[in-house]
């Protein structure tokens, strides 16, 4: 379980901090709110606690794995899906909805290869810079760095 206070990562929404635990009745109902909190806008986000799993929340991850995280974004003899374009784009939308930074790194990786071929279409340019940014993000918290820093550790990784 999580604590105020506690920097976590929310698939889809990106990481940020639990800022309160709030009580809102609901049809007659009585039910329990993490109040999340993005670092990078404004808005605030109301989880019910007996939602997290399902949700997928997580810590973020310790500092001893942000190496295998540069490993995959590294790694050769990357696998490229040549499915038509709807199923690689519903694959790779379903990865990105993982929130899973080493799910993450690998399809930015694979998304990295295409793009050395081909041109990236619109779509798969956006789920290429949201699974950047969110790598980034994380890592950034991870290895107390700035973002810029960061982000060129990445591109190196994968141009690597």
């Amino acid at each position: 379980m999580f604590n105020i206070g506690d920097v976590i990562v929310y698939p889809g929404c990106g990481i940020g901090k639990i800022v309160s635990i709030e009580e809102k009745e609901i049809e007659g109902k009585l039910f329990k709110f993490f109040i999340f909190k993005p670092f990078h806008n404004e808005t605030e986000i109301y989880i019910p606690l007996n939602s997290i799993s399902k949700i997928g929340l997580r810590p973020v991850i310790l500092s001893e794995e942000v190496p295998k995280v540069y490993a995959c974004l590294s790694k050769k003899n990357v696998v490229i899906s040549y499915e038509n374009w709807n199923k690689r784009y519903r694959e790779y939308t379903e990865k990105l909805k993982t929130g899973n930074i080493f799910v993450l790194a690998e399809l930015l990786r694979e998304l990295f290869e295409v793009s050395k071929t081909k041109p990236l279409s619109f779509g798969e340019k956006k789920i290429f810079e949201k699974a950047k940014e969110h790598i980034i993000f994380e890592l950034s918290i991870c290895e107390n760095c700035p973002p810029e820093e960061v982000e060129k550790k990445i591109m190196a990784a994968l141009s690597s």
